[in-house]
């Protein structure tokens, strides 16, 4: 199989002294879907936004798709760093859309700055998109004026314009109201279902034993297991793990 991440020894330290991530490591092959569980402060959106380059990482090793981001804390230079963010989507848990743009500026204007595409090509892959996600009727509608689950599925179908060889899923519900949840899940797993490789944070436990090939639990900057999705929501071998998954009811 072809390794799309690979992370080794991750390690991210805020203010010198405060230490997030301690010692990471984990790699995603090409169609699979790895969820990261944990509690809150565990680290797991700190990992992600050291994969993206939103965040520098202290030490460590990062390969996307072959190429180096990071080797032991020394980046890559500008333009290995530009066409490995190329490789990757990341779907906020806020939906970080431009609240003046409507909703098919916000998925053409990406892909004629960074692609370079021409208006015409964005907005027909745009409106392909949202046909998709059923919602190409609020193509000239603004972020406003959207519901928060309506939001999400335009902010994963701007991520999807891109063409990225892995999308990556901070929290994807947790902005939303329970009855919306259910439709980004469904948008989710149909993107599993077409092999899309995918790292999904999240706190819908069953939803990550249905749709992942592996878990890992992160709790205080470290992954204290990882494993079969079964095996490790059904019946965890670390008693951190056991404590954290008894907390929730739908399992």
């Amino acid at each position: 199989m072809e390794e799309i991440i690979k992370v080794e020894n991750l390690r991210k330290t805020f203010n010198d002294n405060l230490e997030i991530l301690k010692g990471i490591s984990f790699s995603v092959e090409k169609g699979e879907v790895l969820s990261i569980i944990g509690p809150s402060g565990s680290g797991k959106s700190t990992m992600l936004r050291c994969i993206s380059q939103l965040e520098n990482v202290t030490d460590g090793t990062i390969k996307i798709c072959g190429k180096t981001l990071v080797e032991n804390g020394v980046y890559a230079d500008k333009k290995t760093r530009h066409d490995i963010i190329l490789k990757s989507g990341l779907v906020f848990q806020n939906f970080n859309l431009f609240p003046h743009y409507s909703v098919l500026k916000n998925i053409t204007a990406p892909q004629i700055r960074v692609l370079k595409k021409s208006k015409q090509e964005a907005e027909a892959m745009a409106m392909d998109l949202l046909e998709r996600m059923g919602l190409a009727a609020k193509a000239e509608a603004y972020p406003c004026e959207l519901s928060g689950g309506q939001q999400q599925r335009v902010s994963i179908a701007r991520a999807l314009a891109l063409k990225p060889e892995v999308l990556l899923f901070d929290e994807p519900t947790s902005a939303l109201d329970p009855e919306l949840t259910g439709e980004i899940l469904a948008v989710i797993k149909e993107l599993a279902s077409e092999k899309m490789t995918m790292v999904v944070v999240t706190h819908e436990m069953a939803f990550a034993r249905d749709i992942s090939n592996h878990i890992i639990f992160m709790d205080g900057g470290v992954i204290v297991e990882e494993g079969e999705p079964m095996q490790l929501i059904n019946n965890p071998k670390a008693e951190r793990t056991k404590a954290f998954l008894s907390r929730f009811n739908n399992l």
